[in-house]
């Protein structure tokens, strides 16, 4: 769950109003159980936004494809 919170907030954003959260993020409350989903994913949103900044455009692959790295603050 921690993976995918990371690569959501990459790219797009993890908050509850997102696209990713829905789609990405929500499914792991059925494997985790509500107590356990909700303190795991508000303590790691808490991290992300605190301690890590995202770097957009760090690598473009040959296809065209364009990435960005989740990097932490210093």
């Amino acid at each position: 769950m921690k993976e995918m919170m990371e690569s959501c907030y990459t790219y797009g954003g993890a908050d509850k109003d997102s696209y990713n959260y829905e789609r990405y993020i929500l499914k792991y409350k059925d494997k985790l159980g509500e107590e356990l989903f909700n303190k795991v994913y508000d303590e790691h949103l808490r991290d992300l936004k605190e301690n890590y900044l995202v770097e957009n455009n760090t690598y473009t692959d040959c296809e065209g494809l364009t990435y960005s790295n989740l990097v932490k603050k210093s």
